[in-house]
């Protein structure tokens, strides 16, 4: 009833591209395509809305969480930071394809139509982010134990019959994060905050 997927550590965006205009929004609804020209540059001539996280990535391989913060929250970005700190999408799901409206579909149909929308258009700076196969719960708690040497944030759960729905709706995907670290400490100071 569930397909899994890894949790990535970037930032959730969602890709608008339309004969009107090229589009990077936050999960918080902010703008911020002027901080990642290449990304919205990789949406030219494409029609669709997608999900996805935005990660720095080099040669394919994901880099930690604090390579993306260097650009995050700026206006616009130089030849230096888009050298040092290449930006591409890993994509989860399609909203989107054209004026068709993908989010009533099951999970299942819009990771098909996404897996068909990618061989068709071949996006640069965009890939799919893998299903995780598992065949039991306790598989996938192995898998999840083993999330923070990979540089993963955890896993995603999501119920094969799912809509794609606003907000964060509970109930048809679940967030399963790696466990947190802990530290033993004695606080010798404090100061009152502001």
């Amino acid at each position: 009833a569930y397909r899994a997927e890894w949790k990535w550590d970037g930032i959730r965006v969602q890709l608008v591209a339309t004969p009107l205009g090229r589009k990077l929004w936050s999960r918080g609804g902010e703008e911020i395509g002027a901080a990642f020209p290449e990304i919205t540059e990789a949406m030219a001539g494409l029609h669709a809305v997608l999900d996805g996280e935005l990660l720095v990535m080099r040669d394919g391989a994901v880099a930690p969480f604090a390579d993306l913060q260097q650009r995050l929250n700026r206006k616009a970005v130089g030849p230096k930071l888009l050298r040092d700190y290449p930006c591409a999408v890993r994509l989860y799901d399609i909203l989107f394809e054209e004026a068709e409206d993908l989010r009533p579909l099951p999970f299942d149909a819009r990771r098909a139509r996404l897996e068909a929308w990618l061989a068709r258009h071949r996006p640069a700076r965009m890939d799919l982010s893998p299903l995780v196969p598992f065949a039991a719960w306790d598989e996938l708690a192995r898998l999840r134990a083993g999330a923070r040497e990979a540089a993963i944030e955890g896993l995603m759960l999501k119920r094969a019959d799912s809509p794609y729905l606003a907000g964060r709706v509970k109930g048809h995907w679940w967030k399963w994060k790696r466990a947190p670290l802990s530290v033993d400490a004695v606080l010798m100071y404090a100061q009152r905050g502001h």
